[in-house]
């Protein structure tokens, strides 16, 4: 139910109370209550939002694009739509045909532009200019430019998200936002100035509700997410691939990588030579990368084995990092600060391993020491 169809029964409801209700001393307390809820419904948001888009193209993941559809629609007095290359009928990753009244030509402004995710289908967006070009030229007048899922591979191939804070799809996230030069946070959603990225699919309807939070505040999303009845309840305390059982976690991996991982090797070929990395520049911090990467990815869908192996390399990988020089382009206030850290918490993470610690410990330690040295590398990247 949209939020325009409550503000007319609330009206109604007051339009009743008056008949129905002798003025008395209670009447105070109605009218009360009725104002409290007036405000709640009238709650004006920081910024106006007018226009939502959600771009769609041929392989778009239904959910991606219709769970923000649904829910940034409750933010009264906007109009949300879809929007493709051309208009006519677009298909989703399973054939479901929609029919999309708006082209790219006809869309010059936006304030929230949603960019969902899909698979070998959304790769193949990244390749297309016209829809990149339309991205950054509508980006140019958002409030909120957002993706969902791999959404964001796409959103980072138009060069919008370098430097920026990210997130993405759980398949080879960090990876993929390397690639397109952002910063990689494991979160639900993530925001970084006017970018919103989500993780996989259902993520979409969390950061939309995010959104509307920042617009309107707490009250009004918890009247959103009432009409939604959003109170998830799965049968699983699973879905992320620290949460799901290692054997079917790597199963989905190896399923994706099937499909997508010869099309991204392909693309970090490409762009290797033209972009030369943080880790091309400071050798001794791609070492550690390696190892950083062999044993904090296994540890995610919960195989602690790389880690127990290799935890006195991080240390000492850790320790040639902290000796090296600091490349010039690196150098900024507060490096040698973190470079210090992480040479400490590499060794402390080598001393739970000697110990034989739990896994519960080592994961938590991993995953600090994995999150110390992005700080690093978005440092680098400042």
């Amino acid at each position: 139910m949209k939020t325009k169809y409550i503000l007319l029964y609330t009206l109604s409801f007051t339009l009743i109370a008056k008949c129905v209700y002798p003025q008395t001393a209670n009447n105070d307390s109605i009218s009360k209550r009725h104002n409290e809820m007036m405000a709640i419904i009238m709650t004006q948001p920081k910024v106006p939002i007018k226009t939502i888009g959600i771009l769609v193209y041929d392989g778009y993941n239904t959910l991606d694009a219709m769970g923000p559809y649904h829910t940034l629609s409750e933010i009264m007095g906007s109009k949300a739509f879809f929007i493709a290359k051309q208009k006519g009928m677009v298909k989703n990753q399973r054939g479901l045909l929609i029919q999309v009244d708006t082209s790219f030509s006809e869309v010059k402004s936006l304030d929230i532009l949603v960019i969902p995710g899909g698979a070998v289908e959304t790769f193949m967006q990244t390749q297309d200019t016209t829809t990149l070009n339309w991205i950054k030229r509508i980006d140019k007048t958002t409030k909120y430019t957002t993706s969902v899922c791999t959404g964001s591979w796409i959103l980072g191939a138009t060069g919008l998200l370098k430097g920026k804070n990210a997130t993405s799809n759980w398949y080879r996230a960090e990876e993929m936002m390397t690639i397109y030069g952002a910063n990689f946070k494991k979160e639900r959603w993530v925001t970084d100035g006017k970018y919103w990225t989500s993780a996989g699919v259902t993520a979409g309807m969390d950061m939309s509700l995010a959104i509307i939070d920042d617009l309107f505040g707490r009250k009004y999303t918890e009247g959103v997410m009432l009409n939604l009845e959003y109170d998830p309840k799965p049968p699983y305390n699973a879905g992320s691939p620290e949460k799901t059982e290692p054997i079917v976690a790597d199963m989905m991996k190896k399923m994706y990588d099937m499909i997508l991982l010869p099309l991204i090797d392909a693309e970090k070929k490409k762009v290797s030579p033209k972009n030369p990395t943080i880790f091309s520049k400071w050798p001794a911090l791609g070492e550690y990368h390696k190892i950083m990467s062999a044993t904090f990815h296994p540890a995610e869908v919960g195989n602690l084995e790389p880690l127990k192996d290799r935890a006195i390399e991080l240390k000492t990988r850790a320790k040639y990092i902290s000796q090296s020089a600091i490349p010039e382009d690196f150098q900024k206030p507060g490096i040698q600060e973190l470079i210090s850290k992480l040479e400490k918490e590499s060794a402390s993470l080598a001393e739970l391993v000697i110990a034989k610690k739990a896994d519960d410990t080592l994961k938590k330690a991993i995953y600090s020491l994995h999150d110390r040295f992005h700080e690093i590398m978005g440092k680098c990247r400042e």
